[in-house]
């Protein structure tokens, strides 16, 4: 009877991985062709994040789903929880692998990453406090919103993503 038991057991857990996995890799997330090992879309900008972000699953992403994904992705940069990210902590879960093919449009995205750094640290301190990161969240969303609805749709956010 135990082993009978123990073997529903396995192939449960096994069905629930299973499905995790192909939920996740539906939403962005997994490898397979176009993904990178950390789960973000390389072909298709922003296509990746956008269900992700968008929480209520209504096909936009309003300024507090925004919000909670800045404080999400923070809280997994900061990876000594100091509540500040140095630039090797934000270009490392940032850049991710660095498997494309395409040398030169990786070597322009590690630079505009950079640039992008740069600009969240406005004391200069060289490190990128939380308020910073929100802050500098902020800025892209309200960017991203070409209505200035408070909301971001899909079309608002690839043409933000491709600029």
């Amino acid at each position: 009877m135990t082993r009978k038991v123990k073997s529903l057991v396995a192939l449960t857990l096994t069905a629930a991985l299973l499905a995790g996995v192909a939920e996740a890799q539906q939403f962005g997330m997994g490898a397979g062709p176009g993904w990178n090992r950390g789960g973000m879309m390389m072909n298709g900008p922003g296509r990746g994040r956008f269900p992700i972000i968008d929480a209520d699953e209504n096909g936009v992403v309003s300024a507090e789903e925004a919000a909670s994904a800045a404080e999400e992705v923070f809280a997994a940069m900061d990876a000594d929880d100091n509540a500040e990210l140095t630039m090797e902590e934000y270009m490392t879960v940032r850049m991710g692998p660095q498997d494309g093919w395409n040398k030169t449009r990786q070597a322009a995205r590690e630079e505009e990453k950079t640039a992008r750094f740069g600009e969240m640290d406005s004391d200069k301190n060289k490190v990128v406090s939380q308020a910073e990161f929100i802050a500098g969240a902020k800025a892209r969303f309200e960017a991203a919103d070409g209505d200035k609805d408070g909301k971001v749709t899909p079309w608002e956010w690839r043409s933000q993503q491709w600029n």
